[in-house]
């Protein structure tokens, strides 16, 4: 049979290049997007990049070590935690690059390779493997991935026009003293949460609110879990009550009140604006769903987002101070004293 030449260069020219394709490696795009990507072939070499990028235009000098991947409830790498300066930490979701939860102080909760770890948002995980029937939270961290690789030269960018990190206007805050880091494994988180409340407000705002032979942590969550607030689970309901009935007691209720409400940003800006502490409850946990961590400070970042991102600073109810948390649907109430 005749072949038409010209159709005929265009099919070995089609045949060649089919060959050359499957001779051609993956390029390294795909394993940098971490699609469809099992958790030990990826390198993280974006979300590395990005997080260093991040911490240094919130003025941090800052060396990123030891990746660790973390899955969201459904078993999917969502996120991975690096080490920072050997002293610190900072998560990144693998999908949007978000940063949910960083520290330069508190120690990395993530530093086996060997490992699972499941990550359902800010201060929530658990460590080695998680069955469906352990989990009863019904927040489910999970983000919408977007091109990462725009999303970090946009930072870049960013990094090469500004010299730090521009926060909105007025947009921060912190407590003027550092909150007390209590910490019982025998102690529920509500009753902790109290506590440290009253005694930051003993310390720095009116030394009434605890009798000096109680103004340590164990006589006074022992006071507090005896008489006002149960040792074990806690609504805010319960937390506002109990510190009510102490305040009674203290005979301070002419002066101070305690107040609970759902979480609202706004008002918790206002209040550590008045150096007044704020207890809040988060919904995320896999396996024991509520906890209570303790506001401290806030600040909005406004780069490289276009819409800002707003996170408060915390005590997380475990012994340490100056957590980062980005805000989200998982806070739900928020309890304080003024």
């Amino acid at each position: 049979m005749q072949i038409n030449a010209k159709s005929g260069v265009g099919i070995i020219l089609t045949a060649m290049l089919l060959v050359s394709m499957a001779f051609v490696p993956t390029v390294s795009a795909q394993a940098n997007e971490n699609v469809g990507v099992k958790a030990e072939n990826i390198d993280f070499s974006i979300e590395k990049e990005y997080g260093k990028l991040f911490l240094e235009k919130m003025g941090y000098s800052a060396e990123l070590t030891s990746s660790i991947p973390l899955k969201n409830l459904e078993g999917n790498v969502e996120a991975v935690a690096f080490s920072v300066n050997n002293e610190g930490y900072i998560i990144i979701n693998v999908n949007d690059l978000s940063v949910p939860e960083y520290s330069m102080t508190s120690e990395n909760p993530f530093v086996d390779k060997n490992k699972n770890y499941y990550y359902n948002g800010p201060l929530a995980y658990v460590e080695g493997e998680l069955k469906s029937e352990r989990i009863k939270t019904a927040y489910i961290y999970k983000k919408e991935r977007v091109n990462k690789s725009k999303r970090l030269s946009e930072l870049k960018k960013i990094f090469m026009e500004t010299s730090n990190v521009q926060l909105l206007s007025g947009a921060s805050g912190i407590l003027s003293h550092s909150l007390r880091t209590w910490e019982d494994n025998n102690i529920y988180c509500g009753p902790i949460a109290a506590g440290i409340n009253l005694i930051y407000l003993d310390d720095y705002l009116d030394n009434d609110f605890v009798a000096s032979g109680y103004e340590n942590q164990n006589d006074l969550l022992d006071f507090i879990t005896n008489g006002y607030i149960d040792n074990s689970g806690t609504y805010a309901w319960q937390l506002r009550n109990g510190l009510n009935s102490y305040i009674e007691d203290r005979n301070l209720a002419n002066e101070y009140s305690a107040y609970a409400i759902a979480f609202d940003y706004s008002k918790l800006m206002s209040l550590i604006d008045d150096d007044k502490p704020v207890d809040v409850s988060t919904n995320n946990h896999p396996t024991f769903d509520d906890h209570w961590i303790i506001a401290h400070g806030y600040f909005v970042q406004d780069v490289p987002y276009v819409v800002p991102q707003p996170y408060i600073v915390v005590n997380n109810g475990w012994g340490d101070n100056n957590i980062n948390v980005l805000v989200g649907d998982y806070l739900i109430n928020q309890v304080w004293i003024e």
